[in-house]
């Protein structure tokens, strides 16, 4: 493998078509072979359903505006894998990969290690050997059996737990909730964003049996802050961080509102374009398509609100689609990719609706659609991080 050159990405890329394993034990033993970078770090890992990203994103900024040497991974990426793991908000280079990929590539192939579970442990090694003050993770799926849960964090946090990958992590609210407070480990501290009370009972319970402390207490938002992510929901996602930050260290309030300031987050109700406005949002599930929605509601632009959809076959969005056919008047349907429900498909599920048009291609959706828009009207373009390459070809 030692002439693999610009071909790291290549691999890692190859190692998707394995799809989702569950299990700790080959992380487990990558970090191993990699002489577990994860014990030298300090880190901090996110679990929930919605808002890690954002979560993430606001805490690393806050961190940063602090002094702090701050590695984040998050997934999954818009456009390039190297944006799942940056250190001050710098993505991680090719060479890097590539240096990593020749380094461990016997073992990654010998432990049939997945995409997802590779990623992980390169980012612990990159953040050990670039001597980060700290390390966020952000869970990628559940928490019993994610690979940043073997990265043994011992601050932990919960953003909003809901209903979402219902095919792998259970048919019920419990189910979710119970695979996601697995990841707790023994005396970690935890802090909450606040549960529905089944929720809240089942982090409760599981944090009292591993002997670590869990607290729903945060502040109340400050109004006076001018955050760069737009959406109601985002406070919560906002004062989790700050919990969190001033757990690390001390931040001051100008620390703080620097932070909320200057945290970028693309694909999270961002703003395209303006005048008429266009906005991208990677909202795929109930929860989160409805915080976009009311984010749509509360602007007064006087125009015609279109919506640009395809979401994966796997998504229940039924409370959602009665909200979006409430606020959209024009709805146009694609499908991405394979993965996704076929235009046809989706377009029956938000039947029926005064106007829905099917454009096949998602390239042609927003070519089409764009020239139809008056300067007060407000396109909003969601349903996955699928859509990323194609929101950034076109604007």
């Amino acid at each position: 493998m030692s002439n693999l050159n610009s071909q790291g990405k290549d691999f890692l890329l190859s190692l998707e078509t394995q799809g989702i394993k569950l299990g700790l034990q080959r992380t487990k033993d990558l970090l191993s072979v990699c002489g577990n970078p994860e014990e030298y770090l300090n880190s901090v890992q996110i679990i929930g359903t919605n808002g890690k990203g954002s979560t993430a994103a606001s805490l690393s900024s806050i961190l940063i505006a602090s002094g702090l040497k701050v590695g984040m991974y998050t997934s999954p990426h818009l456009v390039d894998l190297s944006e799942r793991i940056r250190i001050n908000n710098n993505k991680i280079d090719n060479h890097y990969i590539n240096y990593f990929i020749n380094l461990f590539f016997k073992e990654i192939k010998e432990l049939h290690c997945t995409f997802f579970e590779t990623l992980t442990v390169m980012a612990a090694y990159f953040f050990k050997e670039n001597k980060v003050d700290v390390a966020i993770f952000e869970t990628g799926l559940g928490g019993r059996f994610d690979s940043t849960t073997a990265c043994k964090a011992k601050l932990q946090l919960f953003t909003k737990i809901s209903m979402d990958h219902s095919d792998i992590l259970g048919n019920t609210i419990t189910e979710i909730a119970t695979d996601k407070s697995e990841a707790i480990h023994n005396n970690a501290q935890c802090l909450s964003v606040t549960q529905q009370e089944v929720v809240k009972n089942i982090l409760i319970n599981k944090a009292k049996g591993r002997a670590a402390n869990i607290n729903f207490n945060l502040d109340i938002y400050d109004d006076k802050f001018e955050p760069s992510l737009l959406g109601k929901h985002q406070q919560e996602n906002i004062m989790l961080a700050v919990k969190a930050a001033q757990h690390i260290t001390s931040p001051t309030d100008q620390d703080i509102k620097n932070g909320i300031k200057q945290t970028s987050w693309p694909g999270r109700i961002e703003l395209l374009s303006k005048n008429p406005n266009i906005f991208f949002d990677v909202s795929h599930n109930d929860d989160s398509i409805i915080a976009f929605c009311k984010a749509m509601e509360s602007f007064d632009h006087g125009g015609i609100n279109f919506l640009i959809i395809s979401i994966q076959r796997t998504k229940q969005i039924n409370k959602a689609i009665v909200k979006l056919k409430g606020i959209f008047s024009k709805i146009i349907i694609t499908q991405i990719n394979d993965r996704m429900y076929s235009s046809k498909d989706l377009s029956s599920m938000f039947a029926p609706h005064r106007s829905i048009e099917i454009i096949d291609n998602p390239d042609d959706a927003i070519k089409k659609t764009m020239p139809k828009l008056k300067k007060s009207d407000i396109l909003g373009i969601i349903g996955s991080h699928y859509w990323g390459e194609y929101i950034y070809q076109n604007f």
